[in-house]
């Protein structure tokens, strides 16, 4: 299929159509004209106008925002004033971790490139109302970052990096977060995107640091379809996918051990992000991308935090 053909924005919803396209910008235009666009009218990120208060009445200010109501009691002229209330910055921080890059044969894409799908395509719609967004890539440390701005050239920086990602070191997310929230100029939404292959007490103390500046958090967590259902079968060699090493085994002995320690980890931390009122969400690769955006979306429109 050629780079530059259109699909009907419909069809991105599939992760196996997405591999085959190759192109983030393209995929993200389509979603977003199509899918988005045609779903949610209202904006999800959009900015307002609020009344903000009063001042006394000066020559030249405009007679249509006099309080007349105000004069009426006071029997004094006063103004009002209001203030743009933009919409809060979205900072995306993506995981490029090698576990990240991992791709079963049931998936078609692998986790990074399904997180800088959706990545992107949020970015897209954040562009397209002239909305502040920004984005980092980390691994143990930060080795990415576009501080909030709102443009195409921006958009283009960030699509650039995240087509160009390699794997990096190995996973450190609270290390990566602790670097980063001093960074983050203004309070906004943040969304990490990760497979949380981590140590989530050094998660929680990363997220502490984001709370403390003010920061609104949701999770993304990235998995493959084999992470999740352990459906091997027949004597296998598993290889650490951040050189933890190898293991020969068969696979039956060891999937309800393994299923039980993942709902712990998944749990630990649901329980670290719900500490803070953070929202985590799932982001399986296998997933259509309406129903990982909906969810997405559907909790950005309601303007709130997990209570």
């Amino acid at each position: 299929m050629s780079r530059s053909q259109a699909i009907p924005g419909a069809q991105f919803i599939d992760p196996k159509v997405l591999m085959r396209v190759g192109n983030l910008e393209l995929v993200a235009r389509n979603v977003v004209e199509g899918f988005i666009n045609g779903l949610h009218r209202a904006p999800f990120f959009g900015a307002s106008i609020d009344f903000a208060e009063h001042r006394g009445y000066v020559a030249g200010d405009d007679i249509r925002r006099v309080d007349w109501r105000l004069y009426a009691r006071t029997d004094r002229f006063y103004v009002k004033q209001y203030e743009a209330e933009t919409s809060m910055p979205v900072y995306f921080l993506l995981d490029a971790s090698p576990s990240m890059f991992f791709k079963s044969p049931q998936a078609a894409m692998s986790k990074f490139d399904y997180a800088a799908t959706v990545v992107v395509t949020l970015a897209f719609l954040l562009m397209e109302q002239k909305d502040l967004f920004g984005a980092a890539v980390f691994d143990e440390k930060i080795r990415a970052i576009f501080p909030a701005k709102s443009s195409g050239s921006h958009f283009r920086l960030i699509l650039d990096a995240l087509s160009k990602a390699q794997p990096g070191g190995k996973t450190d997310i609270g290390a990566a977060i602790l670097n980063l929230g001093p960074m983050l100029k203004s309070s906004g939404l943040v969304f990490i995107v990760s497979d949380f292959v981590d140590d989530w007490e050094k998660l929680g103390m990363g997220l502490g640091q984001l709370s403390f500046c003010g920061q609104d958090v949701v999770l993304l967590h990235v998995e493959d379809p084999v992470e999740r259902d352990f459906h091997f079968r027949g004597r296998s060699i598993f290889l650490g996918m951040e050189a933890e090493g190898k293991l020969l085994c068969d696979p039956r002995d060891l999937r309800g051990a393994y299923l039980r320690k993942r709902r712990a980890h998944l749990e630990a931390i649901r329980q670290t992000a719900l500490r803070f009122r953070y929202s985590i969400e799932e982001m399986p690769t296998d997933s259509r991308l309406d129903t990982v955006l909906s969810g997405i979306l559907s909790r950005r429109l309601a303007g709130r935090k997990v209570r």
